[in-house]
């Protein structure tokens, strides 16, 4: 019962997302502010990950980028996102965390200190970051960045110039040129 509830209420999302990301593009300066969230996960099943990361990227402004191992144990998955009205991540985050429990009520009451999964209502930047305002930086885990995970000015970054590849020679052209 609970999937055909959880279909249903997707479906009205993706309805409500594409509606909004509509009308906002048409706004001479419209909310469009990418931000790329970092939601650990409370879902641990292979089906349920799937299913979840699947419904984020089918509704409308959100895109599901990847999942990343825990570092060690007791720590859980994160799924990287990115959402294309971020001017707020820990709604953001709220809105991921709704989305999870109504797929799985199970995990209602797991809390990995980000908003909607708990009594958190402000989101730690580690959480989040804004990729046009950063450059080089590795998209992972909060608990396991590192000193060369900070972002780079745009002045800093090596710009080397892009060599176009090779075109491939079709096979049918290569035999041709042996006769």
């Amino acid at each position: 019962m609970n999937s055909v509830v959880y279909a249903l209420w997707l479906i009205k999302e993706i309805f409500v997302a594409g509606f909004s990301l509509a009308l906002e593009s048409f706004k001479p300066h419209n909310n469009y502010n990418p931000v790329v969230v970092r939601y650990p996960l409370r879902v641990t099943g292979a089906w349920e990950i799937f299913w979840f990361t699947s419904s984020i990227t089918a509704t409308p402004g959100t895109l599901s980028l990847g999942l990343r191992e825990p570092v060690r144990e007791g720590l859980p998955r994160i799924v990287l996102v990115q959402a294309v009205m971020g001017d707020d991540p820990a709604s953001v985050m709220a809105d991921l965390a709704d989305m999870e429990e109504r797929l799985a009520p199970h995990v209602k009451g797991t809390d990995y200190g980000v908003p909607g999964q708990g009594p958190t209502t402000e989101l730690a930047e580690t959480f989040y970051e804004y990729p046009l305002d950063t450059l080089g930086r590795h998209m992972r885990a909060p608990d396991i960045a590192q000193t060369d995970d900070t972002p780079l000015a745009a002045h800093e970054v090596d710009k080397r110039p892009v060599r176009p590849r090779r075109r491939s020679v079709p096979s049918k052209a290569r035999k041709d040129d042996k006769k």
